[in-house]
């Protein structure tokens, strides 16, 4: 009885010691909110590293009122007062500000948080907490709805799907989260696989319909005009058992794949579990890979000099080079190496200020791509 009076003792003295390192926890935090609440978000929410381009949307900071099945974006000006069930929520990119205070009066002047009452934060009911945005589930399924927030939610449950299957190869496959990155693009790549010899089925049909179509539509527009070249035009496609859409197939086919590369990015962009986590010569997946840094900024890409951007052109440009089409025109075949030349550019721009995780999942994209096209001809 003695000895089980002690361990009752030893786990109560424990969990006393939990208790109240929370509880002091809370507290430093709720002072500092009541001393500045800016410079909470600044030093704890909101984006240390500032990123460039497109990716700068990642340098804002989101405030949210959530309560029940409402969750409800806050707007420049706008006061309000919290009510009993409500939490505040100011989220960053990786990390999010929980604030529960039933009367707590605030504002945002331009995006800074005003607080009019900040003692109510005293109050024994009052709660502030700062965690990741992975931790929100855990905590709410209503708080979780903040992820991804700014996507449709249709999208924003595919990303948190993606997310969840990352995570899941990181747990169950490789620990390394460089490595979890490529075993999920290439399992992602053969679950797409079906999909993908589709798009090779209709663009290989499509090829031959044009290359046999081809002399004839070009006499029709050099011979004639208005609704005479648009219904020969029409009569030549019939004759030859396909639509004047046809060439929209293949297309289709890639349009499919678009929500799941839009949630794929998503991810990898917002995903709190990649930062400080390094993979070759990546310092963390969460950032640009920087091997070194500008003394000036420039427009669009920022002042670091980063080489990932570089090998996921260079993949991209090779992938162009060895592109064959047995059925297509050497003029529809230039013209197809001209767009795909400037879609490298492009997504060297797009690309280049985001964080490594990201181009490290389009270079291998790009990479398993390549290998298909070798297998599977068109």
């Amino acid at each position: 009885m003695i000895r089980l009076l002690s361990i009752a003792q030893v786990l109560f003295s424990l969990l006393w010691v939990m208790v109240d390192s929370v509880s002091a926890k809370d507290s430093t935090l709720i002072e500092a909110l009541i001393k500045s609440p800016s410079l909470v978000i600044s030093e704890n929410v909101q984006e240390n590293y500032t990123f460039y381009g497109l990716a700068s949307y990642y340098n804002n900071v989101g405030h949210y009122v959530v309560a029940d099945n409402e969750t409800r974006k806050i707007d420049g000006g706008e006061s309000i007062e919290l009510k009993q069930a409500q939490w505040l929520i100011i989220a960053g990119r990786h990390n999010v500000l929980l604030i529960k205070a039933m009367g707590l009066s605030l504002r945002l002047d331009g995006s800074t948080l005003v607080l009019d009452n900040p003692e109510i934060l005293n109050h024994s009911s009052s709660v502030a907490k700062l965690v990741t945005k992975s931790e929100l589930a855990s905590i709410s399924p209503e708080l979780d709805k903040i992820r991804y927030i700014h996507l449709w939610s249709a999208l924003a449950w595919l990303t948190k799907l993606v997310e969840t299957s990352l995570v899941g190869v990181q747990l169950h496959l490789v620990s390394d989260w460089g490595l979890a990155i490529v075993v999920f693009s290439v399992l992602l790549k053969i679950l797409l696989l079906p999909l993908g010899v589709m798009t090779v089925r209709f663009q290989r049909r499509a090829s031959k319909v044009q290359t046999l179509l081809e002399p004839q539509l070009a006499s029709i527009k050099t011979n004639y005009d208005g609704e005479e070249a648009h219904s020969r035009l029409i009569a030549a496609h019939k004759e030859a058992g396909v639509s004047p859409f046809f060439t929209l197939k293949p297309v289709l086919g890639s349009l499919i794949q678009v929500p799941i590369l839009v949630a794929v990015f998503n991810a990898l962009g917002e995903m709190p579990q990649l930062d400080a986590h390094s993979f070759l010569w990546i310092e963390s997946l969460a950032y640009p890979d920087t091997l070194g840094h500008l003394s000036f900024g420039v427009p669009m890409f920022g002042d670091t000099i980063s080489l990932l951007p570089f090998i996921m052109t260079a993949v991209t440009l090779c992938s162009t080079i060895i592109y064959r089409n047995r059925h297509s025109t050497k003029l529809a075949i230039k013209r197809q190496k001209r767009n795909l030349y400037l879609m490298a550019a492009g997504f060297f721009i797009l690309f280049y200020p985001f964080p490594s995780a990201m181009v490290l999942y389009w270079a291998l994209a790009n990479i398993l791509q390549t290998i298909q096209q070798q297998i599977i001809k068109i």
